[in-house]
């Protein structure tokens, strides 16, 4: 009888290279299961690299030609740790089946010949652990994902707390010391009688750099207030990221080009319209790339590429990866890149709090960010947006449920 399971059952690959073995083994099962043969371990191990995740159950006969069975056991581990192994061999061989383990981490050891029945529901509860083994990895994943977007969520409220302390506290007393420093000149004047002093490098050098720090104190309070921007705001606008980013990139060209960096993107043709707020979607954009401008150097590339994907929970997304070449310490830790006030190249110009702000835009939209050095120097900063950021993620409760349920399953699988 044809099991009606079938179709959602992961494949079984047998490999032996007894070729009445194989056609014996595809004719007993193959109504019940999807079935793959290799009369080789290389070529078996061809079959799981063509096939992926597809396959869920190898097994192998130990005695062949060429690499034995607890080789392509150990080899597939490698490849896929979820994959259930099963050794089958003719011979007793104690040693064989204590590598079996060791190496191959096998879920069982059995003689040949074997009954059809007993082997039918091995491969019957093999197929069922794998699922398990897959769905509690997926599980785990979103449960990471979920503490890492509730981490998200103290961080950028923690932003905005220290912002409004910040703006509060200092800009009553930099008004106070601005006014200070812009009128001690015309004071000094009116104590001389109009006349300049002897000295005049005090007055040109020392007060123009005093001026321009003042003037990056208020820049660093005003970025850092429009980054703390956690408050809700209307996602009601559909735009189409090709448009967004082929607007900016045509803003930032010219700048791109007399500092000799080179600028391109691509949005692959499936990528949809994205439901946003669209000041803010664009504003992301802007403060990546004039992040981008402030640390790269002349000879250095930027590529943003933009396809479809699913977040954590399922929803249909849009995945941004933003590639630069640019210098990255060693020492640096790549997870302070956004960071209030983490600068990359400690140029004189370098600010820091773009990216933060990006941090939270893309919070915002049910997003998330995250940063990775990349081989051979330069970043990957990779951005996921879900296509309807209106859509509300799954609830925790369903989700801690399933999380439960999968654990119960997880613990009777070999009842």
């Amino acid at each position: 009888m044809i099991d009606l399971g079938r179709k959602t059952r992961a494949a079984v690959l047998y490999v032996d290279d007894e070729a009445k073995a194989l056609h014996y083994f595809r004719e007993a099962f193959e109504d019940d299961f999807t079935i793959y043969t290799a009369n080789n371990a290389a070529e078996g191990f061809s079959i799981l690299m063509e096939r992926g995740q597809d396959i869920g159950v190898l097994m192998t006969d130990q005695r062949m030609p060429g690499e034995k069975g607890v080789d392509l056991l150990e080899k597939a581990r490698r490849l896929n740790p979820n994959l259930v192994r099963i050794l089958v061999t003719a011979y007793t061989d104690y040693d064989t089946a204590v590598d079996a383990v060791n190496s191959g981490r096998i879920y069982r050891y059995l003689h040949k010949p074997w009954d059809p029945e007993e082997m039918h529901l091995t491969l019957e509860r093999a197929t069922d652990l794998y699922s398990a083994l897959v769905e509690r990895e997926r599980l785990l994943g979103e449960k990471l994902d979920t503490v890492r977007h509730v981490i998200m969520s103290d961080k950028v409220s923690g932003l905005g707390i220290l912002a409004e302390g910040l703006n509060h506290h200092l800009r009553n007393a930099l008004t106070v010391v601005r006014a200070f420093v812009d009128l001690a000149p015309l004071k000094v004047r009116e104590e001389l009688h109009d006349q300049l002093p002897a000295d005049t490098s005090f007055w040109t050098d020392l007060h123009a750099q005093a001026q321009d720090q003042m003037q990056r104190i208020q820049t660093v309070l005003n970025r850092l207030g429009e980054a703390s921007q956690i408050r809700d705001f209307p996602r009601e606008d559909f735009v189409h990221p090709l448009d967004v980013l082929d607007e900016t990139a045509a803003l930032y060209l010219q700048s791109f080009e007399l500092k000799g960096i080179h600028l391109t993107h691509y949005v692959h043709p499936s990528v949809p319209p994205i439901r946003v707020n669209s000041e803010r979607f664009s504003r992301l954009w802007r403060l990546l790339l004039s992040d981008q401008l402030t640390h790269l150097s002349r000879g250095d590339q930027v590529h943003i590429h933009a396809e479809p994907c699913c977040d954590s929970s399922d929803r249909p997304a849009i995945r941004f990866v933003v590639q630069d070449t640019g210098a990255w310490a060693n020492r640096d830790n790549v997870g302070n890149l956004f960071d209030p006030f983490f600068v990359r190249t400690h140029q004189p110009t370098e600010i820091g709090v773009n990216l933060t702000a990006c941090y939270v835009i893309v919070h915002q939209h049910g997003g998330n960010i995250e940063a990775s050095p990349r081989e051979g120097g330069g970043l990957n900063i990779v951005i996921t947006i879900p296509v309807d950021a209106q859509e509300p993620t799954p609830d925790a409760d369903a989700y801690f449920q399933r999380l439960l349920e999968h654990e119960r399953r997880w613990k009777e699988r070999d009842t």
